[in-house]
């Protein structure tokens, strides 16, 4: 009986140890609103601070001339950051609405400059092919011939007009 009784055991032990663990669920996260926002939609959940730095050099306190402070930076803030509370508009303060209506209005200006300067240099480009053009027909063989007839023409009535006068003369 005995060694039946630790037969089983042994046994109950052996399957005990067999058995697969019961898998537990692992617990749902906690999500918290704004933890994991992407880059791009930051600006519509919070608008951006500027800050300017200007540099100072020493300076004399105005209420108290018994005060100088050290050159150094300044930091002034000079818009500060803003909750977005229509989370479904864009972002966009007047301030850059304007900023880029300006921009806008100078790179029309600039195409437009651009077509009448083009519009010069294609101007300038063709007076400049016609003119080289000229030269390329004065610099021909063929009008070094025609100007060299011309000119034996011009010794011949030269001297003409040589044997003339020294008619005259006499």
């Amino acid at each position: 009986m005995k060694k039946t009784i630790s037969a089983v055991m042994i046994a109950a032990v052996l399957v005990g140890c067999n058995s697969t663990p019961e898998k537990k669920s692992k617990p749902a996260p906690d999500l918290v609103v704004g933890r994991n926002v992407a880059k791009q939609k930051i600006p519509s959940i919070r608008g951006y601070e500027i800050v300017k730095t200007y540099h100072l050099g020493r300076r004399i306190d105005p209420d108290n001339p018994n005060i100088m402070y050290e050159a150094g930076k300044m930091y002034v803030i000079r818009r500060t950051p803003t909750w977005n509370l229509r989370p479904n508009a864009p972002v966009v303060s007047a301030e850059k609405r304007k900023s880029l209506d300006i921009a806008l209005e100078n790179l029309q200006k600039q195409r437009e400059l651009r077509k009448r300067s083009l519009s010069g240099f294609k101007k300038v480009g063709s007076k400049l092919l016609e003119t080289q053009k000229k030269i390329e027909d004065i610099n021909r063989p063929q009008a070094k011939e025609d100007l060299s007839s011309g000119i034996e023409e011009i010794k011949e009535s030269q001297g003409r007009i040589k044997r003339k006068m020294a008619e005259f003369d006499k």
